[in-house]
């Protein structure tokens, strides 16, 4: 049931995010979703998302892709159209920095400065949002409620970066950070651990898959290759695709972009792996009539989208069990495989490439985004929304 928005000046709920699109990340996906889904559901809702300057953006987006703030916003509005989002709330912008060495937008400024007029806030990536030095203490943000996402797992992504010296300093500002921002914390996946932080943890689902994936017919009988979607930087597993599509001699079609994309090919032309890398895919539902079955090594996710992505498609999904991919581990079409074991990763790819996929009923009632946004606003605002 819709709400009726208040008649005062507050607005209902603000989101904010780390990062937008055109990065095509899972905190600008996200966030974006929640606060069309949530503005749709009857509240007033403003997005908060970080502006990068035009010199920034060559960075980022390879290009500068805008000039100003109005012109992100008005290809923004339409890109949430393309992707099936409902309609785009208001937008205000916090100054960010790219930090290449953190492969992170960093906040310039107190993002709770967007949200004063809020009487809630839900924040994608909390303890990142809360890097800036002066960021404002809980006590000294009017909102009722403030929800954090937690979405990275930290000390593999330090680990895997090699800031081994300074993975103590980070992780203690971050617990610091939520213990001292937030009201209440909502683990993306079992890979997010909270431990000693003194704040109610709840565990609900909470993203979704987009609309057109659920449109992708099915693939044709004893017919269709392999593919895998990522942001291409090392830790995302290519060094276990390159090795299993060597052994296997299995084709594999690799879609995305990304800092480490020269050095993978580099490594997979090298080693006779037969990959086709094909850049970054603003559409990606539009190529999956061609597949059959998604590759994922990945184990640094906490919880990847493009995985419920080609479950919600009727896709097979080939993954190593690790508490990342927990979540999908139940579903039909999904194929396990322990972390490392390639002889076992091959097993799998083999039994999903001779197997027709099932209509994936569960998958689609599980990763409906309106749902999500329904329970989110339960957990925003009270059970009496």
């Amino acid at each position: 049931m819709r709400v009726q928005v208040s008649s005062d000046d507050k607005i209902d709920i603000a989101v904010l995010s780390t990062a937008t699109l055109p990065w095509r990340t899972g905190p600008a996906y996200l966030s974006l979703w929640h606060a069309c889904g949530l503005a749709e559901r009857g509240h007033r809702v403003v997005l908060g998302i970080p502006w990068i300057s035009p010199s920034g953006q060559k960075h980022i987006f390879g290009s500068i892709r805008f000039p100003d703030r109005p012109a992100h916003r008005a290809w923004l509005r339409e890109e949430a159209a393309r992707l099936g989002c409902p309609p785009l709330p208001p937008v205000r912008y916090y100054p960010g920095y790219y930090a290449a060495l953190a492969r992170s937008i960093v906040p310039l400024t107190d993002v709770f400065s967007l949200a004063t007029d809020a009487r809630a806030i839900l924040m994608a990536e909390p303890e990142h949002l809360c890097w800036f030095p002066f960021v404002r203490s809980r006590r000294r943000v009017p909102a009722r409620r403030i929800i954090g996402i937690v979405m990275t797992n930290y000390l593999d992504y330090l680990e895997r970066n090699g800031a081994i010296l300074g993975k103590h300093f980070v992780l203690g500002l971050n617990k610091q950070r939520l213990r001292t921002r937030v009201d209440e914390l909502i683990p993306l996946s079992p890979a997010v651990t909270l431990d000693d932080l003194d704040r109610p943890i709840r565990k609900a689902r909470v993203t979704g898959v987009l609309p057109p994936y659920f449109d992708v017919p099915p693939p044709p009988p004893e017919t269709g290759g392999a593919y895998f979607l990522a942001r291409m930087v090392w830790e995302k597993g290519f060094a276990d695709l390159i090795e299993v599509s060597r052994r296997m001699a299995l084709p594999v079609t690799v879609h995305g972009d990304g800092p480490d994309r020269a050095a993978i090919e580099a490594e997979a032309r090298a080693k006779e792996a037969p990959l086709t890398f094909t850049g970054l895919a603003p559409s990606p539902w539009q190529l999956l009539p061609n597949h059959r079955v998604m590759i994922n090594p990945s184990t640094s996710e906490v919880l990847c989208t493009a995985t419920a992505d080609a479950m919600v498609a009727g896709r097979h999904v080939v993954l190593p069990r690790v508490p990342c991919n927990a979540p999908f581990l139940d579903y039909p079409n999904v194929h396990g495989y322990a972390p490392g074991n390639l002889t076992e990763a091959e097993a799998a790819i083999r039994t999903a490439m001779a197997t027709e996929p099932v209509t994936p009923i569960a998958a689609r009632r599980d990763y409906d985004w309106r749902t999500a946004c329904e329970t989110l606003e339960t957990i925003l605002l009270g059970e009496g929304t």
